[in-house]
């Protein structure tokens, strides 16, 4: 780490501000156009938050303790689940399980969101509380950062927030990709706008008019609902060890991402692949995920198909649908943690015939497959990110040697893939390397040549560069 970076308390880089939540008993507060933010709209490890459940109104806003945080503000849960972390995209109130961060001047907002997340664990071994983990304005005092100057910031900042914009992207794509094959799926299976209405309807009492020719099936004669197992906290690995493989929780479905592992042994075959689908039935119940590698909690069901009665595509969207999750939610007991495992037996639905079937199977297929693969992506690019932050935020990482120097990112950042990469830093930085000296000389250097070969192919692309 170079004397340039200075230690100071987080506190000192941040004006810390506490929410607050509009009175429940009071209409007029509420479904306004204000966003209200709490932990449950935290985007699952994210950078930004994204949306949210509930709104308020400028009433609800100016008659409690909620404050509204601006563009490029930080926020941190500070109670229950602690220490997630996320940076506002637009103007949005938030409730007093979370502090707001405003970034003083000169320092770089995306830097000190990094700097933060970088430093999260030490934040979480600070909590106290009887009931509740819980962190205090006091606690970002003893949270001791090394700060490097702004042009170090924001050289560390662009590496990482790339990566974030690149996961972003990939998350609202699948969100698109989602609500169209929800979309097909409500007038297919729900309106029935894909009928031949000619052919008659028939009355039944819990769906009432459905195709004459379609039936009401109970979804358990055409679903095996594989319960996953618990082998105990004790045999929980925070890094993995020879023959570990993910163990995924319910918990981890939500805004927090928690990945603990265990032995392969000890799941007993209940193994999640990527095309899996899942469903919660415990704790926050009614969560679909696909995407999902490695062991699973008994809170979580595997669905498996059958028979060639129903595909991927129609069961995916079938379980994600509001009359399946009203069943959950109808059906789950519990005070302090719910459990829905019975409404599996009230799970009915109405079956088209096999042609109307077999084509929304040809039209969701694909749809899913993209799906996966942004998944897929999304978790590799998470894991760079992840990658990078503490040797960026240690200084083991030199950025002082990052005015786009190609060696430093091959070296140290994406050895594994640096034909992708220098393709890519070649494209989104051409203005900037074609004035660079020093990058021609690295063309010829061994280090490069090393790496498959290549050389040939990045010196036309480098010379195609320069002549633009």
């Amino acid at each position: 780490m170079s004397l340039e970076w200075e230690s100071k308390p987080f506190s000192d880089l941040v004006d810390i501000i506490g929410g607050g939540t509009p009175k429940t008993s009071i209409d007029e507060y509420w479904n306004g156009d204000i966003p209200w933010i709490s932990i449950k709209d935290f985007n699952n490890g994210q950078k930004y938050v994204l949306s949210t459940e509930k709104t308020i109104t400028e009433l609800g806003l100016n008659n409690s303790s909620t404050k509204l945080l601006h563009k490029d503000d930080i926020i941190i849960s500070a109670r229950g689940t602690v220490g997630e972390v996320a940076m506002i995209k637009y103007e949005m109130a938030f409730n007093q399980s979370c502090y707001g961060l405003k970034v003083h001047e000169l320092l770089d907002k995306d830097f000190v969101y990094y700097l933060l997340r970088y430093n999260i664990n030490k934040l979480r071994n600070m909590v106290h509380g009887a009931v509740f983990d819980t962190i205090t304005t006091n606690t970002f005092d003893n949270i001791i950062v090394n700060v490097p100057p702004q042009e170090y910031q924001e050289k560390i900042s662009y590496l990482l927030s790339n990566i974030d914009n690149l996961i972003e992207v990939k998350i609202h794509e699948n969100k698109n990709l989602d609500n169209l094959l929800m979309s097909i799926f409500n007038s297919w299976f729900i309106n029935f706008e894909v009928y031949d209405k000619s052919n008659g309807m028939k009355f039944d009492e819990t769906f009432g008019d459905v195709p004459r020719l379609w039936s009401v099936e109970m979804l358990e004669d055409y679903v095996d609902f594989v319960t996953g197992v618990e082998p105990g906290s004790k045999n929980y690995h925070e890094k993995p060890e020879i023959n570990d493989i993910p163990f995924i929780r319910v918990g981890d479905l939500g805004s927090r991402i928690n990945t603990v592992f265990i032995d392969k042994l000890l799941s007993k075959n209940k193994i999640l692949s990527p095309d899996d689908i899942t469903l919660s039935l415990d704790a926050t119940v009614g969560i679909v995920k696909m995407g999902l590698n490695g062991a699973y909690s008994t809170g979580m069901r595997k669905l498996l198909i059958k028979n060639d009665d129903i595909n991927k595509p129609f069961l995916y969207c079938l379980v994600k649908s509001k009359r399946i999750q009203r069943i959950i939610e109808t059906f789950a007991t519990g005070t302090t943690i719910l459990h829905a495992g019975k409404s599996i037996k009230h799970m009915n639905f109405v079956l088209s015939d096999e042609q109307t079937m077999n084509q929304f199977g040809k039209i969701g297929n694909p749809i899913l497959s993209i799906i996966l693969a942004n998944l897929k992506e999304i978790n590799k690019l998470t894991k760079l990110r992840d990658t990078l932050l503490p040797k960026l935020m240690s200084g083991e990482i030199d950025v002082s040697k990052i005015n786009c120097d190609l060696k430093i990112i091959i070296r140290k950042i994406y050895i594994k893939s640096s034909k992708l990469f220098l393709w890519r830093y070649l494209s989104e930085n051409k203005n900037y390397i074609k004035n660079t000296k020093s990058n021609e000389t690295l063309l010829k250097s061994r280090t490069i040549y090393k790496i498959n070969k290549f050389l040939a192919k990045f010196t036309t692309r480098y010379r195609y560069y320069r002549q633009q």
